[in-house]
């Protein structure tokens, strides 16, 4: 089964959260449990609190009622019982008592006859109604006897009597109530143990004090309702629950307590079960279990004064008086969870940063066994380990990469200086030497040259001299052998003031034949460390592919240099064929080449177009090789300066035939003057003949020339003097080839008579099988041949309108360029010159679509084809002179091919780009008699190009 594994980041965030999560929850955990101990001192601090608000509320309430009796037990109005009414302010006095303490019930004073006087005050209806009082009485006075007497006195707001009721049905005796007991000669005022009161039926406890005269108490009766106001807002929580007991257990006051049944029995089954009817002057504390639920319950007792004393029972569920402790723990989880994503985020990323390297390495290591090498700098770990680890596998992916890209540079460099450059540069990175020079041998003169230099110090020696006065050096080198040199050494000492290494190897270059073909100087500032000379080894290596390289690209350059010349040669050859057309094939490739280079610089009618090597290295061949297809064309057609000329001018044959006619003249003059003829007449006739013949075969001569146009009228002579007649009486089949046999028809019957200018079937060259015709072409073009592949027809000959060449002549002319293409689509050339066969099938094309051979427009042209089209008529018009034209002038030239632009002939920018760039004059000044040309007239075809381009926009 296969082990499961995981990133080292994930196991140290995972013990990282282990252990935080058990720290943590063991430290929550005895905070907890440390807290919930001290759940009986809080309940007892709570219920200790508890017991103090109420003693210090009874004694703020009871303040007042103790004032009153100080008042009381001094005043002389207690010395009588009799007649309330005379004591009005004393009454007005106690009445404010009564209205500052809603609790307060009743005041009253006795003595020690058994004299008893109560003041109530009538605050309600229910009040009055329970004493039979009348409606608008506030005060009662209540006056008893121990001899009977009850009487009732009712006094309004004003302290009016208002009526009053007398019995004598009194038993009330103060002096046996425990209240007038307990008053001493102390000052102090006592508080009775708390009862209920009859009359309200509500507890409450009663204050007593003896007064000033010694013979009297002075009491107060306070109800407890205040204190059990007080309990319901003590509650600690919402299920808190509080009973105020006296003594004897009975319940003064409680709450939150559901009764039932009788408060009793529900105390008694309830979670108060455990402190009822337990005395202790101290706390109780006990924890009680009901319903599932925990309740901490405590009994306090609460001290109303030295001798008066309740007590408070409050149970509460520990869960809610843990409510805090709870919420101050969840705090505490709450933070400890926020802090541990925290802490486990910041050690997932730490973990990431420090693991980082390794998950690099991991990657790295992946590219190396893929054989991808990309030289990055590795992620670098704090970790010593790990960070050794990282520098070895890195110095070897680096190495590795070095070696591989100097692999493909060699490769696909066919560059040897742009190489040189690169293994140099790769040499300083792997040794770090302070001087890198390398040199190359020259294969003709045996000396070494610097093809490519990396030195921080310069190296000055004269190494041929070097080699030359230190053979031992040059024979260690052509063995294969690293050579090392001390600066100290005696081959170095004539050199030292220029020499500014410590020490000097020398690594040498050798083909394959072992022949030493240059060397690699590496130099060093200072010793060489053992880091350094270990790279030594890896440098040979990569130096031997260095070798290769050399050698491959040296072939490289030979063949190009060898197909270069070779296409120079042909083009050359083409020139030769014929004295007028000479250089032609030569300077095409000039003028191309200027015009390419003006308009991949040019920013306004070409910003998009430029040139890369390969580009031009296509665009040189295809200037060279654009009328390589002329080798086909006969020098007859190419030369034919004449309409009748052929391999030679057949005028003279003509010639021939007017001197005969001219002779046949002179005959029949003899003839007819030997006959008797007048010899004057005669003489006059032939000399008339003569002059017509002479005047017919000068204008038969001016045709044949070309130079003018054959208007109608000059064909209609033509014509007329072709159907002259002269007589052939030898056989014209004799003395020819069997080609010219096959044309001709039947033979006439000598002598024959036939006219002066005729087009006979022999003069009709039909095409032959050997022929190259349409049906051998690999693409479709618009030139097509005629019928006949010539048409040597004396007449039809002389009968061409303009120029000397007939149409199946103009096709044999026209036909180069499709010769040209299908002799350059025979070639296998590499993909970075595929563009050669368009570039030279497209300088005959028109920028309407009108030329050829393919008709096509600019739109489907190369920029390099359209410049060709310029290059090749403005060399050709402005060649010198050749039979069938004459040299045109620089003015002459531009015009024309103004008109040409203009027209769609030729690209109207490239050819305004030439005029401004006065590529005109440049040529002219290196290949033409005249320098310069009119600035205005080319000024004037410059604004007409420009005015025509607008329109084209």
């Amino acid at each position: 089964m296969r082990k499961q594994r995981y990133s080292l980041n994930i196991h140290i965030t995972t013990l990282f959260m282990a252990l935080v999560t058990f720290v943590s929850v063991t430290l929550i955990g005895i905070n907890y449990f440390n807290s919930h101990h001290l759940l009986t001192e809080t309940a007892k601090r709570l219920s200790r609190d508890d017991a103090l608000v109420l003693e210090s509320a009874f004694q703020r309430k009871i303040g007042p009622i103790l004032t009153a009796l100080d008042f009381m037990s001094t005043s002389s109005s207690i010395d009588s019982h009799d007649n309330p009414g005379k004591n009005v302010d004393f009454w007005a006095a106690l009445k404010l008592t009564f209205q500052k303490n809603k609790n307060l019930v009743a005041l009253f004073y006795g003595n020690d006859d058994g004299d008893f006087t109560l003041v109530r005050s009538l605050a309600t209806n229910a009040d009055r109604e329970r004493f039979n009082a009348p409606e608008k009485a506030a005060l009662m006075v209540n006056s008893t006897r121990a001899s009977g007497l009850n009487a009732f006195y009712f006094y309004d707001g004003a302290y009016r009597e208002v009526g009053r009721n007398k019995f004598n049905d009194n038993k009330f005796d103060p002096r046996i109530r425990p209240w007038y007991k307990n008053a001493e000669d102390d000052g102090a005022t006592r508080i009775t143990q708390p009862y209920e009161f009859f009359f309200l039926k509500k507890p409450g406890v009663t204050l007593s004090k003896l007064a000033f005269n010694k013979n009297s108490v002075v009491g107060a009766d306070f109800t407890l309702e205040s204190l059990s106001n007080q309990i319901a807002g003590m509650g600690h929580s919402p299920s808190t629950r509080i009973v105020l007991f006296d003594n004897q257990f009975k319940v003064l006051a409680h709450h939150n307590i559901e009764v039932d049944q009788t408060i009793d029995q529900t105390l008694a089954n309830g979670v108060f079960s455990a402190i009822m009817n337990r005395s202790s002057s101290q706390m109780i504390y006990e924890t009680v279990t009901k319903n599932g639920e925990d309740w901490s319950v405590t009994l306090t007792p609460v001290s109303l004064n030295k001798g008066t004393r309740l007590l408070l029972a409050e149970a509460t569920p520990q869960s809610e008086l843990l409510t805090e402790l709870i919420s101050i723990r969840d705090q505490q989880i709450s933070i400890a969870i926020i802090l541990m994503i925290l802490c486990t985020t910041a050690v997932w990323l730490l973990a990431g940063r420090l693991t980082l390297p390794l998950k690099e390495l991991v990657k790295q290591t992946g590219n190396i066994s893929r054989f991808d090498f990309r030289k990055t700098r590795y992620e670098k770990s704090a970790i010593r380990e790990v960070a050794n680890l990282t520098d070895a596998i890195e110095l070897m992916e680096h190495t590795l990469y070095d070696l591989f890209n100097l692999l493909r540079e060699t490769a696909k460099n066919d560059d040897f200086s742009l190489l040189a450059k690169t293994i140099t540069k790769q040499s300083f990175i792997i040794t770090k030497a302070e001087t890198i020079v390398l040199y190359v041998k020259d294969e003709h003169s045996s000396h070494y040259q610097v093809e490519a230099s990396h030195a921080i110090i310069p190296f000055k020696l004269d190494l041929d001299e070097l080699l030359s006065t230190t053979a031992w050096i040059d024979t260690a080198l052509n063995k294969g052998e690293t050579v090392h040199l001390n600066r100290e050494e005696n081959a170095l000492a004539r050199y030292r003031d220029s020499l500014y290494n410590s020490d000097l190897y020398f690594f040498p270059l050798q083909n394959r034949n072992k022949e030493l073909v240059g060397m690699l100087v590496l130099g060093y500032e200072r010793s060489i460390t053992p880091e350094q000379f270990e790279k030594h080894d890896f440098l040979r290596e990569l130096l031997s592919f260095a070798e290769l390289a050399k050698e491959n690209i040296d072939r490289i350059d030979q063949q190009k240099e060898m197909l270069s010349v070779f296409v120079e040669l042909i083009a050359a050859a083409i020139d030769k064929k014929s004295p007028h057309t000479a250089n032609h094939c030569q300077r095409v490739p000039k003028l191309t080449e200027m015009l390419v280079q003006a308009a991949a610089e040019d920013q306004d009618y070409f910003p998009f177009f430029s040139m890369s090597k390969s580009q031009w290295e296509e665009l040189h061949l295809a200037s060279w090789l654009h009328d390589c297809g002329k080798v086909t064309t006969p020098d007859h057609v190419i030369d034919k300066g004449t309409k009748l000329e052929t391999v030679y001018d057949r005028i003279h044959e003509i010639r021939m035939r007017f001197e005969v006619l001219k002779l046949d003249a002179e005959i029949d003059y003899w003839r007819e003057l030997c006959n008797g003829g007048n010899e004057i007449q005669l003489k006059q006739e032939l000399m008339e003949k003569h002059r017509v013949l002479d005047n017919e075969f000068n204008f038969i001569a001016q045709c044949n020339t070309g130079q003018q146009r054959m208007d109608d009228e000059a064909l209609s002579k033509l014509q007329t003097i072709a159907k002259r007649q002269w007589t052939r009486t030898l056989n014209d089949d004799l003395g020819i080839s069997l080609t010219e046999q096959s044309r001709r028809g039947a033979t006439a019957k000598l002598p024959v008579q036939e006219n002066l200018l005729s087009d006979k079937q022999e003069h009709k060259i039909l095409w032959g099988p050997e022929d190259k015709h349409n049906d051998d072409w690999k693409s479709e073009f618009v030139l097509q041949p005629g019928e006949l592949k010539n048409n040597r027809g004396e007449l039809y000959n002389l009968s061409i309108s303009r120029g000397t060449l007939n149409d199946e002549e103009r096709f044999i002319i026209n036909d180069h360029i499709i010769q040209t293409i299908e002799m350059i689509d025979c070639l296998p050339f590499p993909a970075h010159l595929k563009g050669v066969p368009e570039i030279v099938g497209g300088h005959h094309e028109r920028i309407d679509g009108g030329g050829y051979p393919r008709g096509i427009k600019s739109s489907e042209l190369s920029v390099q084809a359209r410049v060709m089209a310029v290059a090749d008529i403005f060399e050709a018009l402005t060649s010198r002179e050749r039979p069938y034209k004459k040299a045109h002038s620089l003015e002459e030239t531009t015009r024309i091919m103004t008109d040409m632009a203009i027209g769609g002939h030729l690209d109207p920018k490239l050819f305004l780009l030439f005029l401004e760039q006065n590529l005109d004059e440049i040529y002219a000044h290196e290949f033409l008699s005249q320098k310069s040309s009119d600035p205005s007239l080319k000024q004037e075809n410059i604004v007409r190009l420009r005015n025509y381009i607008k329109t084209l926009a």
